[in-house]
């Protein structure tokens, strides 16, 4: 062998080496990577580490949690997902949703679902749809609650009422409420409280009315159906007395009232089982809403979201699949309702004496939690305003007009 094919042997051995260490070098690199998951809520971080933990053993990625009180997450979020120093991936409603999809804050992931052919079919529709923009998928849905009519089976024995059914009607749920109503032990059928969520939107949508204009930009409560059944609400307080005023529920809100034996019925959401069922135990029942003209419930949820300026989007998309699986479903149902359809029963199994399938029954008919899609936080302080002024005795097809004109001159003042 001559010097100069033995040196040449010697170079391409080096390059091999180097190769081959370059490469180990990489790869330890990858899985020496952190990524960022911004979140609230300390009783879910349990269940968060769960899939992390699954999701690190399998990739090598490291996830480092970031808890956050809710009342600073979106204040948070507003100055952090602008830059590269903000999370890679956060959770999200979709009330803030709506403003950050279209301000280009949240990258659209439909192309990965695409690519690496993940069925988002286990999801409830409405859930797709409220973390959809221009018909891409822009979030995986996480958990849902939905709406249902709780009551305290003691007050109904007390005064000899038929529980509720699920095929109850408003004329049933009007009858029961007065009848339950007893002033002098303070104590009362039912609960209208000034909130969308729990009361308002199900039993407007259970009317077959509508909360938004036809473009979806602002609210429209001026709708025939709407005003019918704000109407009817503020009858149950204000004509049949079955309901704590407004300013009595200020004093000892509808939550309080259940728990501490003073009302037998109120319309919430599936995030109060466990308080509820810890106060009554086998004397709480749970059906769902009582229909009008068709059934009616409203859905809200949370999702996973990538950052925008995430520079490490591919470790964000793989942490997102890891929380598209009914694995991670089920590490969530201790304490909410998990989105992956198949991952429900155990959080059914929680309370077996409890029917909770009315609450994934709900997902199923539920309209989306309705947000305008334009200056939404400002929008939602004057649907609140108007509400109080309901609640107080204002004249409902007035309130109603007054709060849709001064919509319309927010969204027009937005410049969108």
């Amino acid at each position: 062998m001559t010097m100069k094919k033995g040196l040449l042997i010697f170079i391409c051995l080096i390059c091999v080496f180097s190769l081959v260490f370059c490469s180990k070098e990489g790869r330890q690199k990858a899985s020496d990577k952190t990524i960022s998951l911004y979140i609230w809520g300390e009783p879910q971080k349990p269940a968060m580490e769960k899939v992390i933990e699954n999701y690190t053993k399998a990739t090598g990625v490291k996830v480092e949690i970031t808890l956050i009180p809710y009342g600073q997450f979106w204040t948070k979020l507003q100055t952090s997902l602008p830059s590269e120093n903000g999370p890679d991936v956060f959770w999200c409603n979709y009330s803030h949703a709506i403003d950050y999809y279209p301000a280009g804050l949240v990258q659209e992931i439909q192309s990965y679902v695409d690519r690496d052919k993940v069925d988002l079919s286990p999801f409830p529709a409405a859930l797709r749809e409220m973390y959809s923009y221009n018909g891409k998928a822009y979030g995986i849905p996480k958990d849902y609650d939905t709406i249902a009519l709780f009551y305290n089976k003691a007050l109904f024995d007390a005064k000899g009422v038929a529980y509720p059914s699920n095929d109850w009607t408003w004329t049933d749920l009007k009858q029961a409420a007065i009848a339950l109503t007893d002033q002098a032990t303070d104590t009362y059928g039912f609960a209208v409280w000034a909130t969308e969520q729990e009361v308002v939107y199900p039993f407007i949508f259970s009317n077959d009315g509508t909360v938004l204009s036809p473009d979806g930009r602002t609210f429209n409560f001026s709708n025939p159906r709407a005003v019918e059944t704000l109407q009817w609400l503020m009858d149950l307080i204000h004509v049949n007395h079955a309901g704590p005023t407004y300013a009595e529920l200020k004093e000892l809100s509808q939550g309080e009232r259940f728990l501490a034996g003073k009302l037998a019925m109120l319309t919430s959401g599936s995030w109060d089982v466990k308080d509820f069922y810890d106060a009554h135990g086998d004397n709480l029942g749970i059906v769902h809403i009582p229909a009008n003209r068709r059934e009616g419930n409203t859905i809200h949820g949370l999702s996973f979201n990538i950052s925008a300026k995430s520079p490490n989007k591919e470790e964000a998309w793989g942490l997102l699949k890891a929380f598209a699986t009914k694995e991670a479903g089920e590490a969530q149902a201790q304490i909410v309702i998990p989105a992956y359809e198949g991952a429900t029963q155990l959080w059914k199994n929680s309370y077996p004496k409890l029917d909770l399938q009315v609450f994934v029954d709900a997902a199923r008919i539920s309209d989306p939690y309705a947000t305008p899609l334009v200056a939404a936080s400002a929008q939602f302080s004057a649907m609140y305003t108007m509400f109080e002024k309901i609640w107080n005795g204002a004249d409902v097809v007035q309130a109603c007009a007054e709060l849709d004109a001064e919509c319309v001159r927010l969204a027009a003042e937005s410049g969108r």
